[in-house]
């Protein structure tokens, strides 16, 4: 009589991202045979129960959840620079649905879907409206999408400016100015989500 092994499986590490949407993580192979890490939303063949040494989670502005390389202790940005980001896109009552998040070695601002992010904060701070309503939006803002406005880029002891253009097929302005961080936080950021943002060059 044969014994039957039973294996327990090792509960594959989870991630829940802005969404709501549960993620979990795997490892596949390269056509090199070199390891991959990646997030899936069901549970496959190669599923791990823990991140790898050296890597992290990652989530994009729009909730898309992947395995990275763990960002470097000497990054060129730092933590108390998206601070000083995120604090003035507060001071102004027009960006308060602007997020600004890290890519790579630059801080990116974000916008979210045009007028769309701007009606479910105006339900949710409304008295009339029923509390099940403001929940409701609540949950829609979480799914609104974001892209990309107005980025800071270090440049040895400074930083470079640059907007989104939009004629052709896109992409980062030439720089528009250097200077320190607080500087061109200054300058640039009451312009965003305004007319004169389309007339910076």
């Amino acid at each position: 009589m044969t014994k039957r092994r039973s294996k327990e499986r090792a509960v594959p590490l989870s991630y829940e991202n802005r969404m709501g949407v549960t993620y979990y993580l795997h490892e596949g192979r390269t056509k090199t045979g070199k390891p991959r890490y990646y997030f899936a939303r069901t549970i496959r063949e190669g599923a791990l129960a823990q991140m790898p040494k050296d890597y992290e989670v990652a989530e994009s502005i729009n909730g898309v959840v992947s395995v990275r390389r763990s960002r470097s202790k000497s990054s060129l940005v730092g933590v108390s620079d998206l601070a000083l980001v995120e604090a003035a896109l507060r001071r102004h009552p027009h960006l308060r649905n602007h997020r600004a998040t890290l890519v790579r070695d630059a801080i990116v601002i974000h916008a979210p879907d045009v007028d769309e992010g701007r009606l479910m904060e105006r339900v949710i701070a409304s008295s009339v409206v029923a509390p099940r309503v403001q929940d409701v939006a609540r949950e829609h803002l979480r799914h609104v999408h974001y892209s990309p406005v107005f980025q800071f880029v270090p440049s040895g002891s400074d930083w470079v400016a640059h907007r989104m253009t939009y004629r052709g097929h896109g992409g980062w302005s030439w720089p528009l100015a250097n200077g320190s961080l607080a500087e061109l936080i200054s300058r640039f950021v009451p312009v965003i989500g305004t007319e004169a943002f389309f007339d910076l060059e």
